[in-house]
């Protein structure tokens, strides 16, 4: 008895470190900011591509939500819509491509942290049947709007600034309630939801899982 409950301290231990509650608050994450401040500075200079000049630059990669339709089966990705270079652009329309999802927040250090490693495999990876897209969700009074947030630290890949809808409609097609950021969904080239990933990855460890529904 002794040995389960250590472990499942342990799992718990490890998962809080990955991945950021959707109830944390910009002071509930930033609480340890005293000794982890130059760690999440680095982070989000990486983000940047090391471009330290950009803060003024807005990121063309952004885009608001503005529609949601619901899965009509269990695994099916729903259909996200949103208006991209003067067209609608959808999720659908990328059936035949592997996607990757990636929910986060601005105020969710782990979140941060990949987002050069995000960047780095939709550079990598251009020209195959692959699109990697972020979802901005749970923003909180008093933390960083999206667009703030990418202007000092742009990616490399489309983000669209998400909404409750969005996160109930993957909740409801994968029967799990979406309670955490980084949570990281692969769809497959029919539009099924094939694996979802609570918690930051490294960059190996996405490709290795990309890779399975490329090939």
């Amino acid at each position: 008895m002794k040995n389960i409950f250590l472990s499942t301290v342990i799992f718990l231990f490890s998962l809080m470190l990955i991945s950021c509650g959707k109830t944390s608050s910009e002071k509930d994450v930033t609480k340890s900011k005293d000794t982890k401040t130059t760690t999440n500075k680095t982070a989000e200079n990486q983000v940047a591509g090391n471009e330290t000049n950009s803060g003024s630059v807005s990121n063309p990669n952004l885009f608001t939500v503005e529609a949601v339709e619901k899965s009509g089966s269990k695994n099916t990705s729903p259909n996200v819509i949103w208006t991209e270079d003067g067209k609608k652009v959808s999720l659908n329309d990328l059936k035949g491509k592997v996607v990757l999802l990636n929910f986060w927040a601005t105020w969710c250090g782990p979140c941060i942290r990949e987002m050069p490693d995000l960047s780095t495999i939709s550079e990598e990876m251009k020209g195959k049947d692959f699109r990697l897209i972020g979802m901005n969700v749970f923003q909180q009074d008093g933390t960083k709007k999206v667009d703030d947030f990418l202007k000092s630290s742009p990616v490399k890949y489309t983000v669209l600034d998400g909404n409750q809808e969005v996160v109930d409609a993957f909740g409801e097609a994968t029967g799990e309630n979406v309670e955490a950021v980084p949570t990281t969904f692969i769809i497959d080239k029919k539009g099924k939801i094939a694996e979802t990933i609570v918690g930051a990855r490294n960059k190996e460890a996405f490709v290795k899982i990309i890779n399975k529904y490329l090939n």
